[in-house]
């Protein structure tokens, strides 16, 4: 057995706020997409989803993704419960070149044979990132639901060693050995984007947008800063 992820989930937006997991080599194998879209028998049914269907111009965004989870069609039919999706717009955000999905292709390359640890979230109030793109808070129909929250701005934290190969945990390590980083994207944000220092931010100043304090056991962390050349950027 081996931790899927974590899910923290709003009864007020009827979304995911975040999703946090392990990357690894171990959770991707021979296994089938499963389409197993699903409320999550660990949560409250009245707050969750309770059609697969999306709507509202937006597609049924996943926060961890089917194929970060092919170990096991065990493993992959829980990245479909609806505590792991969220609305996410469908022309621009969550499609071929969106603004999402190249950062989630980008990430894929940041998957080390140490364990690369992420939290993907949302936030809801209105956001402007770095570029300019500007989102604002909307109540949609999705999911069956006419009470959902549309997220402005979707976000990944990523933590792994800078070697990626010290065969320690984080636990273990110095935080010279630790990068740490938050790449954020407006949910405006439009086709075509690539991943560039733009999309960057101490993990510390994030944390006071949203409210959360993240990696609480890897005291030593370097949160407070980033380096982009760290990242490739």
């Amino acid at each position: 057995s081996a931790r899927n992820y974590t899910v923290c989930y709003s009864a007020e937006h009827h979304c995911p706020v975040w999703v946090a997991a392990p990357r690894h080599a171990m959770y991707e194998g021979s296994a089938k997409r499963t389409d197993a879209y699903t409320q999550d028998p660990s949560i409250p049914s009245s707050i969750q989803y309770n059609k697969k269907d999306a709507d509202s111009g937006c597609n049924n965004g996943h926060m961890l993704g089917s194929a970060e989870r092919t170990s096991s069609t065990a493993t992959n039919k829980q990245v479909f419960y609806f505590s792991n999706i969220a609305p996410q717009r469908m022309n621009t955000f969550n499609t071929g070149g969106g603004g999402w999905n190249n950062l989630e292709d980008w990430v894929d390359g940041q998957v080390c044979s140490d364990t690369l640890y992420v939290v993907i979230g949302a936030y809801f109030d209105k956001y402007t990132d770095r570029r300019g793109n500007t989102d604002s808070p909307a109540k949609i129909s999705f999911g069956g639901r006419s009470d959902v929250s549309r997220p402005t701005m979707f976000y990944y934290i990523l933590m792994r060693t800078k070697s990626g190969k010290t065969g320690k945990p984080l636990s273990q390590c110095s935080a010279s050995e630790i990068k740490c980083a938050a790449f954020v994207r407006s949910h405006n944000t439009p086709t075509g984007i690539k991943v560039s220092e733009k999309d960057l931010m101490s993990v510390s100043d994030l944390e006071k947008i949203t409210g959360f304090s993240y990696f609480p056991n890897v005291p030593q962390a370097p949160k407070d800063s980033y380096n982009a050349s760290d990242w490739g950027l």
